[in-house]
């Protein structure tokens, strides 16, 4: 009998040390019952405009194919965390317009592929690799294989099923290697890789997208680059390299093939904040957004350019949500010459229209400091657009579900959260657009020059809206609200969630 129960008392001792050991390893894995009974997207701050997978954490956007009039999206993954750790891979996603999406399966492995990081995708349109297959081109994914070296896979399918390349590594492994952007290169018709290499970025060349030679480095960027040529003011005749780093700071200037001129200070999306890597003290900024990557709409690089990023969580994942960070709403990305300067411009993709609804506008109306015009207006999910003549007022106050989006007018300068940024007006005049989803509130102002993007957790119950003037009387010339409809209304259907209502936060067994 004492056999058995030392036996049992052992058995016990292991339970607990194996049950400790796997919190240890991960202790952000995500409980299996709870994944199971929220398979839907109505969770009180689950986004419904933003992308997210049904369960586990997304971080950067990665992979961005445009094939045959379909988007392909892939991103950092981990499908059963709220962390990335043991199932860390790539995972995919599709759409017809970036607004509406059909998750599919991951399309790397974590351990065959050593927890792959970022990269990039491209279509192989002139057969550069020779695979080729029927009527289909072969689509090719980049990535960094933290094992072997950069790397990449291929799909003669449509992007149904990938296949690792034999010749991977296609570069030696060396740390602080990774995060390969390959593009068509058309002047000398050949393809480019920009890499980040630490503590800056390489440049590479090849003719069949295997075999790479070194060109040029770049230091002064960290992680996750993407480089495009866009026109200036929308000519054709006069276009502008951009060089963009993982936090959306950004160069504007020339690329000759071979390396990067720039023509301008190194610009921030708003205010920086420095995070030091060691010895070699390389910064980047985690403040708004980050990994901001674009669809290139053709082989040689045409626009539009739609661009994602990801929104991180400052810190720990330490919620008890079953799904954890998300993408931003989808920017189309240009180049306006404003106050006789060239600026790298984010405005929101057309797209949104079809999520509009149940709209309200105003005009000519003067808003005192007793007035607030968005007092009948509640809910979780909207799209704001207005412009507004300063007047008199000594501030401007838009308050969103409890945060403060303030304008000094003395000042001139906005400040949201942490996010601190100088504004201009024309004219006496600011323009304001926001994107508000149940965990997020995204912010354009102007032409879109300047763009705030910030995570927030507003209490359930808060449902209110405000804008209201301090010190004086300032004028909306014109105002646009919309509600938002949620793009996972039809895949609620097919999984046979069936919900209340489609834009309150509180949810459905606390209505």
């Amino acid at each position: 009998m004492k056999y058995v129960l030392f036996n049992l008392i052992l058995l016990l001792v292991y339970q607990v040390v194996a049950q400790e050991k796997e919190k240890i390893k991960d202790p952000f894995r995500l409980d299996y019952k709870k994944v199971y009974e929220n398979m839907h997207y109505d969770q009180p701050l689950r986004p419904q405009v933003h992308y997210t997978p049904i369960t586990g954490q997304i971080a950067d956007p990665t992979g961005l194919i445009r094939y045959k009039g379909k988007y392909h999206l892939f991103y950092m993954f981990d499908e059963w965390s709220k962390s990335r750790r043991d199932n860390k891979g790539w995972g995919h996603a599709t759409s017809d317009d970036i607004i509406y999406w059909e998750q599919h399966p991951p399309i790397t492995n974590t351990v065959i592929d050593n927890a792959p990081g970022s990269g990039s995708g491209i279509v192989d349109w002139n057969n550069s690799l020779g695979l080729r297959q029927g009527v289909e081109r072969t689509m090719v994914v980049f990535y960094t294989d933290y094992g072997r070296g950069p790397s990449l896979a291929f799909s003669t399918d449509a992007g149904k099923t990938w296949v690792r390349h034999a010749k991977n590594p296609l570069l030696p492994i060396k740390e602080g290697f990774r995060d390969p952007v390959v593009f068509w290169y058309k002047p000398d018709r050949s393809w480019r890789m920009v890499i980040y290499e630490e503590p800056g970025i390489s440049f590479y060349r090849s003719d069949n997208l295997t075999d790479w030679s070194f060109l040029s480095k770049m230091d002064g960027f960290y992680e996750c680059p993407d480089l495009m040529q866009i026109p200036v003011d929308g000519n054709e005749e006069n276009k502008k390299w951009v060089l963009i780093d993982g936090n959306g700071s950004y160069y504007i200037g020339e690329f000759d093939g071979t390396k990067f001129i720039p023509e301008s200070k190194k610009q921030p999306l708003s205010q920086l904040a420095y995070l030091n890597k060691g010895e070699k003290n390389t910064s980047y900024s985690t403040k708004d957004v980050y990994a901001t990557q674009s669809w290139k709409q053709s082989y040689e690089g045409d626009g539009p350019f739609y661009q994602l990023a990801f929104m991180m969580i400052k810190g720990a994942p330490d919620h008890d949500r079953t799904w954890s960070q998300q993408l931003i709403f989808p920017v189309e990305l240009t180049l306006k010459t404003i106050n006789n300067e060239v600026k790298f411009c984010r405005n929101p993709i057309s797209g949104i229209k079809k999520l509009r609804y149940d709209p309200k506008f105003w005009k000519d109306i003067s808003v005192k400091p007793e007035d607030n015009p968005l007092e009948q207006i509640d809910g979780d999910v909207f799209e704001i657009i207005s412009e507004i003549n300063l007047g008199s007022a000594k501030e401007i106050v838009f308050d969103i579900r409890g945060e403060k989006a303030v304008y000094n007018i003395d000042k001139q300068q906005l400040v949201f959260m942490e996010s601190v940024a100088k504004v201009i007006p024309t004219e006496n005049k600011i323009k304001i657009r926001f994107i508000v989803d149940r965990n997020s509130i995204e912010i354009y102002i102007n032409h879109g020059e300047i763009t705030f993007t910030r995570l927030f957790y507003p209490e359930l119950s808060n449902m209110d809206l405000s804008l209201t003037s301090v010190g004086g009387e300032f004028k909306i010339d014109n105002m646009e609200v919309y509600r938002l409809e949620s793009i996972w209304l039809k895949r609620e259907q097919e999984l046979g969630y069936k919900r209340k209502s489609v834009n309150y936060a509180i949810p459905n067994d606390k209505r």
